[in-house]
């Protein structure tokens, strides 16, 4: 890595960018990595340990194990429609969810303000990542699509030119909450592993998101609560999730990222992050830092796959000093529906803190069920 540990011990752990020393480094320390459209043979390396390079690639490259991604979506503010965003260097057979044999896709799917579901795999000849600060920028060759985001993580911009796909629009967003890794904020040292042998690092947990899309002749264009993350792991997703629910929102001044994955080994691995006008409240891993369960119709937990959609999520996050949150997740809609393995919703949340003022907003959130 060629972006400098030094400037993290000048200013304590923390990585940030804010400081002039860091931002003088930011053009010389740029490390940029090409990667091919078929996947390498040999081990892959992951890492798991944060050194001042959030949004990079944590892979040493992809094999026919390994899986990355870079994440983005937003949500309507009538939670109607939806805009979702992955930029894939990944296998079929390290995430199975992917259609092979390309490493490198572009993929994007929306739910539509007339109810319905735009979804498109586009290959890519090769995407070259690269890693600047924190942040990082990708362009997808041949897919034309791309990604430029800022060394600070404040500001994002993908832009899509593929009419012979139905795609055409741009995606603008701009953080309003901190970035943080599964056990804290933004600094070196940081555990990145949300689940065994799984990273996740969450660059703009909340932002104000400016879609402007034609999906196949449909206009698509709002602002809304956006979001961006990124996972990966140098092993098959399914050798170590028996299932998870993932998901964030905005509770009125809360920027809110919920993590509960019940992994193969029987062992429940969580994160839990809530923000308040821009300043961490919590960022944790902790065993009882937060808990979710599925709600409503269809509320067996531990799901399997025969299991049906849920009509929502109940979670409770443990605030510290300012007490504890409950929030009520329902589904609005479903946006993408992968057989019985996989589903995405947009939806609203209620909820309060000791039992407060109630509170309401909008949500995108997931589940995988792969236990038979």
């Amino acid at each position: 890595m060629k972006f400098s540990l030094i400037p993290c011990v000048l200013v304590g752990l923390a990585c940030s960018p804010s400081s002039a020393l860091v931002s003088s480094r930011w053009k010389s320390d740029s490390k940029t990595k090409t990667i091919l459209p078929t996947a390498v043979t040999g081990d892959v390396t992951a890492n798991f340990k944060s050194a001042c390079s959030l949004d990079g690639s944590q892979l040493s490259a992809i094999n026919n194990t390994a899986w990355d991604w870079w994440y983005f979506d937003a949500v309507s503010p009538d939670a109607k429609s939806n805009v979702v965003i992955t930029f894939f260097t990944a296998s079929a057979t390290g995430f199975p969810f992917l259609p092979p044999p390309m490493v490198t896709q572009f993929e994007l799917h929306s739910l539509l303000p007339n109810g319905t579901i735009f979804n498109v795999f586009i290959p890519a000849e090769e995407a070259v990542i690269t890693t600047v600060g924190e942040g990082s920028s990708g362009d997808f060759k041949g897919a034309n699509a791309s990604w430029t985001g800022t060394p600070d993580l404040k500001h994002y911009k993908i832009v899509v030119n593929s009419p012979a796909n139905g795609v055409i629009g741009t995606f603008n967003m701009r953080s309003v909450a901190p970035g943080h890794y599964p056990c804290g904020p933004v600094r070196s040292g940081e555990n990145m592993m949300v689940a065994p042998e799984i990273g996740w690092a969450n660059a703009v947990p909340d932002g104000i998101a400016d879609v402007d899309f034609t999906l196949s002749g449909t206009k698509v264009a709002w602002k809304g609560v956006g979001y961006h993350d990124k996972n990966w792991s140098n092993q098959p997703f399914t050798n170590n999730v028996a299932s998870w629910y993932w998901g964030h929102g905005r509770l009125g001044p809360y920027s809110i990222v919920w993590f509960d994955t019940l992994g193969v080994d029987g062992k429940e691995y969580v994160s839990s992050y809530v923000s308040k006008h821009d300043k961490i409240v919590v960022s944790s891993c902790d065993a009882g830092s937060i808990k979710v369960r599925p709600s409503g119709v269809n509320s067996e937990y531990p799901p399997k796959v025969s299991t049906g959609n849920p009509g929502g999520f109940t979670i409770e996050i443990d605030l510290g000093k300012e007490g504890v949150m409950n929030v009520d997740v329902k589904a609005a809609a479903v946006a993408l529906q992968g057989l019985t393995l996989y589903t995405e919703w947009v939806g609203t949340m209620t909820g309060n803190v000791d039992g407060g003022k109630q509170m309401t907003g909008v949500a995108s959130f997931e589940a995988f069920k792969v236990t038979v």
